[in-house]
């Protein structure tokens, strides 16, 4: 009877642990100061209808903050802690579609096309800090595109080339029909 107690509380125990949801993709942070900061445009984003929308990194912090740690592939798939807006706050205030193809340009002319709709549910951060510290130009920033490898299964060989660091421009490509 003891035994059999056991064996029922154990799967008890299981069956709650398995209908727990996995843990968060990100987590929202608070305001940072230091990136409520008064400075220069830092990126433009320019949707379809060819309206420009400007950000500082003030403007783009206060789009709300959040954060994730995950392997870099730009940087020996170490773990590395990031913290910025989602990139889908950005685009929403800009006009941009949620299923457009955006043309991402760095500061060193670097390009990537990166297809929004087969990426509907991931929230990808453009960072703002990297490991507790303000990304500037000369260290991936001040705008560096990051996906949550950590916890979404994703090609590298389609989706490693979205890791734009000193990322400047969004450009919106319509969807194809």
């Amino acid at each position: 009877m003891i035994k059999s107690r056991f064996v029922l509380a154990a799967l008890a125990v299981v069956s709650l642990s398995a209908c727990r949801s996995s843990a968060p993709v990100f987590t929202a942070v608070p305001p940072d100061p230091a990136l409520a900061v008064p400075g220069p445009v830092v990126l433009t984003v320019v949707n379809a209808q060819g309206r420009q929308t400007t950000f500082t990194r003030a403007g783009l912090a206060a789009l709300g903050l959040v954060t994730f740690t995950t392997p870099d592939p730009s940087r020996k798939n170490e773990a590395h802690t990031y913290v910025g807006p989602l990139l889908s706050r950005a685009l929403e205030a800009s006009g941009v579609q949620s299923d457009a193809t955006l043309h991402l340009v760095a500061h060193d002319r670097y390009t990537f096309d990166l297809k929004l709709a087969a990426l509907k549910d991931v929230p990808i951060i453009m960072a703002l800090k990297g490991d507790g510290q303000t990304l500037e130009l000369r260290d991936f920033g001040p705008v560096y595109l990051t996906l949550p490898y950590h916890a979404v299964k994703l090609d590298p060989n389609l989706y490693n080339g979205a890791w734009v660091w000193q990322l400047m421009r969004i450009e919106e490509r319509p969807a194809a029909p």
